[in-house]
């Protein structure tokens, strides 16, 4: 099925001492074969020229570590524009930070406890909400992050806590957007492809042309 196309924001990446841009490829993993998918690149971390975003019927944000101006400018394009949205880790605090009319993350807060990649740790999630939907009640995560979100303000919501209380999941507080950042890494576990369903599902609600058309077209399991 390839009538969606995703727009993957790419992240900053030094390999052998060459600067790059990268998509890893496990946020390729839950998309593959069901729409198309591109990289939105960025050559100096500067604002975007929004008609590479007119082609995206839903966007992705990536983990990382630097987060730039642009990526605030995506998101209210975004949001703008009624096109759904999936932020991890950096992405997840991307939209966090816009809540509360942020864009530096200095407004993060260190967590010294999260940031093991051997280890899962369990979250509990809010019911009727969508990483609910996606994951369970209770469901045991990864843990690869020194920040983490100290605050969320509407319109957003927080819908996951960690045991210790690190914000783990945020939604859109209705539906009229479609709207979520987790801090985890969902494309790194094998449980968590019903997220990604979910997220292409809400795409295929708001693409504007052959919206009927398009959801006899695909199916995904729930």
């Amino acid at each position: 099925m390839r009538n969606i196309t995703i727009g993957i924001i790419a992240r900053n990446e030094e390999i052998d001492k060459t600067e790059m841009q990268i998509v890893t490829k496990n946020n390729l993993k839950y998309l593959n074969n069901k729409c198309n998918y591109i990289g939105i690149l960025n050559y100096n971390n500067e604002y975007i020229d929004t008609n590479l975003l007119d082609i995206c019927d839903g966007l992705i944000f990536q983990g990382g570590k630097n987060i730039y101006p642009y990526h605030f400018q995506i998101l209210e394009y975004a949001i703008n524009n009624n096109i759904p949205v999936l932020g991890i880790c950096m992405g997840h605090q991307i939209i966090g930070l816009h809540s509360i009319e942020s864009m530096s993350d200095s407004d993060l807060i260190k967590v010294d406890n999260h940031n093991d990649k051997k280890k899962l740790h369990q979250i509990k999630t809010t019911p009727n909400s969508f990483i609910n939907r996606a994951i369970g009640n209770i469901e045991s995560v990864n843990t690869r992050h020194e920040y983490a979100l100290k605050e969320v303000k509407k319109p957003f919501k927080v819908t996951a806590l960690s045991e210790d209380n690190v914000i783990e999941a945020i939604e859109f507080i209705d539906n009229k957007h479609f709207i979520i950042g987790v801090q985890f890494h969902p494309e790194d576990l094998d449980n968590t492809e019903k997220l990604y369903n979910i997220f292409l599902k809400e795409v295929i609600k708001r693409k504007k042309n052959n919206h009927t058309s398009l959801q006899k077209n695909i199916k995904f399991s729930d």
